[in-house]
This record gives structure tokens, sequence and C-alpha cells, in this order.
């Protein structure tokens, strides 16, 4: 057992069998289940909204998710001696989705589905029990500080223990609550919201393609350029163009040119059926397959919006895995159709998606932030590879094109 994590196991309530190094991480056998500890390095409001999350998540029955463990004190994170932060949660024995097993894909959307499923009620909940949430925390908080103050500790002193202004404590003597400026809540849930609609797609789609031309042009200014930079002003052009595309795919002008479709004139309508819980960076990574059942972790990037951007990463990543094969893009489709149905404008949504070039704007953002003086050959290869890939993407959309336009 780790020496440096062992005053962190004591203050929680576990009686641990074995522990194990997991991917930046702690896996714990306890004898009530597994668990795992990580550093925790992120927004303390945004833990909070995790727990919160969970717990509505937990009421509606969903036992197949990761959640927080509070430590004896209550607290959602515990410091080792070094002071810093971990997160104890829930955890699951089993493996991740094999990418190249058909069976895993289908189980794993199916256990998406029904996570966005339930996600469409927790969404709706979600803002009344944080609000709730917070004004208990805010309640409790007030309460220490006057028994503080009671108890004969100084003005500066307290404020310096709670972090808080010396007009904040003034309110809470004068018995104001601290934390009701709608300002700041209003921003505690915006940074829970994602892309809330098509025309913020649209917009991020245009800020890319700004960024691929601008790189464009840098590219085109080198004088002694190396073998990444001459393939990239090579194929450019072409990536570019396919991003033009997309954006007037999602135009509100095209409805003279019967080869694009007009997809935010169905905007409303795919945001209505779809909006909720979104796990934000759903892929093999984050799925834990049992023999009986399929978990998901790691809800560090989640937020409320369009669901089927959780659908669309994990497709895109099957289909780089399996060569852009369309009759499996098809079966995943299908599977998640079976709980949440898909209509002809979440098909077109999903087309555009998957034509917009983002693993080459990927590769080009990160060339133009990178060292140019020590370039790593890996830009190259994923370069060629995006290349490589382009021609079986290309012969996917074609087949995808031919059926989905038939169901508008």
């Amino acid at each position: 057992m780790s020496e440096k994590l062992a005053e962190v196991y004591e203050q929680y309530d576990m009686e641990i069998i074995s522990t194990r190094k997991g991917r930046g991480s702690t896996i714990i056998n306890t004898a009530d289940g597994m668990r795992i500890l990580e550093p925790f390095r992120g927004s303390m409001v945004r833990l909070e909204q995790e727990y919160v999350l969970k717990q509505l998540f937990r009421e509606r029955g969903c036992e197949n998710l990761d959640h927080i463990i509070p430590n004896r004190e209550g607290q959602l994170f515990t410091c080792d001696k070094y002071r810093q932060p971990h997160v104890l949660k829930k955890h699951f024995e089993g493996v991740e989705c094999d990418m190249n097993v058909s069976e895993d894909l289908k189980r794993t959307v199916a256990a998406l589905s029904n996570f966005h499923k339930e996600g469409m009620w927790v969404a709706k909940e979600f803002e009344e029990r944080w609000n709730e949430t917070r004004r208990l925390k805010e309640e409790r908080r007030v309460a220490e500080i006057r028994e503080a103050l009671e108890d004969g500790e100084e003005m500066e002193r307290v404020a310096y223990l709670y972090e808080i202004s010396q007009s904040a404590l003034e309110k809470a003597v004068k018995q104001e609550k601290m934390y009701t400026d709608n300002h700041k809540n209003y921003n505690e849930l915006s940074a829970f919201d994602g892309e809330m609609s098509i025309e913020n797609v649209k917009n991020r789609f245009v800020r890319h393609n700004a960024q691929i031309n601008k790189i464009h042009k840098f590219v085109g200014r080198v004088k002694r350029r190396n073998s990444f930079e001459n393939l990239f002003l090579e194929v450019c052009q072409d990536f570019y163009e396919q991003g033009l595309l997309c954006v007037k795919m999602l135009g509100e002008d095209v409805t003279d040119d019967r080869s694009v479709p007009a997809v935010l004139r169905s905007s409303n309508d795919i945001l209505s059926r779809h909006y909720g819980i979104c796990h934000g960076s759903f892929n093999q990574h984050n799925v834990i397959l049992e023999e009986n059942n399929v978990d998901i972790v790691h809800f560090e990037r989640f937020s409320r919006g369009n669901q089927l951007n959780d659908l669309y990463q994990f497709c895109r990543k099957a289909m780089e895995k399996n060569h852009f094969d369309f009759e499996l893009l098809m079966q995943l489709f299908e599977e998640y159709g079976k709980l949440i149905k898909l209509t002809a404008a979440d098909y077109q949504y999903m087309y555009v998606m998957f034509s917009y070039p983002e693993k080459f704007w990927k590769i080009a953002n990160g060339y133009y932030n990178s060292n140019k003086a020590f370039l790593s050959p890996k830009y190259l290869e994923k370069l060629e590879t995006v290349i490589y890939q382009e021609k079986e993407k290309q012969e996917m959309l074609d087949a995808m094109k031919s059926i989905v336009f038939q169901r508008i």
C-alpha cells in the first residue's frame, strides 16, 4: 500500500483488500467493491455538480455509472500529506470496449442510448437540485462563520480561513445570504451547458475553417519546408473546401441547392428531441464491459446539450478503427435507435458531422502551436494516416448520403 496515500485511505470508511496502479490512478479492491482514487485538478464547482448529477442518476436506478464517494467528513476530495487533493469513486471490474469487435460496439451504443434516455430526465431536474444543494451549503457555511465569530475569532482571521471577502463576511454577520448573486449562479450553470444548438456547431466549423486557412497561409510563407509542411500544402485546400461545404450544409441559404441538406431548418427539432446530459468524452477508454453490464466512467467533460454529439464521437472512433465500415455504422445507429428514435434530420446531422475534416484540423492546430524547430515526426505520421483514411471515409459518406437523403 502506498505510504503517500495512507493518510487519504484513513479518511474513508472502507476495508481495503488490495491496491494496484491504474492509468494515472490507484484502483482499490475493498470489501464493498471496486474503488478508484484519482488526483483532482479541476474546479470545485464542477466536482459538486458531478456529485449532484450522479445522485440524480442513481435515483433513476442507474448503477452502471461511477460516482464520487465523500470521506468521513462529507468532503468530496481528500488531500494527501503533500496537500495534493484526491477523489474516490466507485469503480468496476471489467475490460475496455474493444473497438474491433462489433458486438462490443453494439453493447456500448446500447448503453449510451440508455444513459441518454435517463439523461433527458436528469437534465430537467438538475437545475432545481443544484440550486437547492448550493442553498444548503450556503446555510451551513454561514452558520459555521457565525459560530466562529461567537467563539471570539477575529473578523480578519475568519475571512482568511473561509477565503471570503470582508463584505461577504459582513453579510453573513447581518444574516444575509452570501451566494445568491444571480450572475454567479448563471455562470456556474452556463459552464455546465454544452453545444446547445446546431448554430453553435456551425460557428465552431467557421472558426476551425478560419484557423485552417490561417495555417495554410503561414506554411506557404515558410521558405525551408520540412516533409510535413510540403505534404500539408498539397492537401490543405481539399480539406478546407470540405470544411466550407459543411458550413454551407448547416446554413440557411441552401433552399435552391438540392445537392446539400438544410440541416439548420430542423435544428430546433433535433435539439428538442436530443437535449439532455452529455458525457462529453464518450470513447472506448471510458467504457468498461462486464459480463452482464456496460459501465460508463470519467464524466469530467459532462454537460447539458445535444446528445447526438456523444453518439458521433464514439461512432467516429469506431469508424477510424474499422476502415469506415458503412454497414457497421448503420448497425450502430440502429442499435441506438431501438431506444431513442433517429429521424431523417438526425441522420443528416450525423452526415454533416462525419463530413467535417476534424482530424485534419486537429493536426493543423497542433502543428501551429508546436515548436517548429523540433517538430515531432508524429505530425507527419498522423497527416499521412488522415490522407490514407480519406478515401475510405469518402466511400462511407457516399453510401451514407444515398440513404440519408432518401429519408427526407
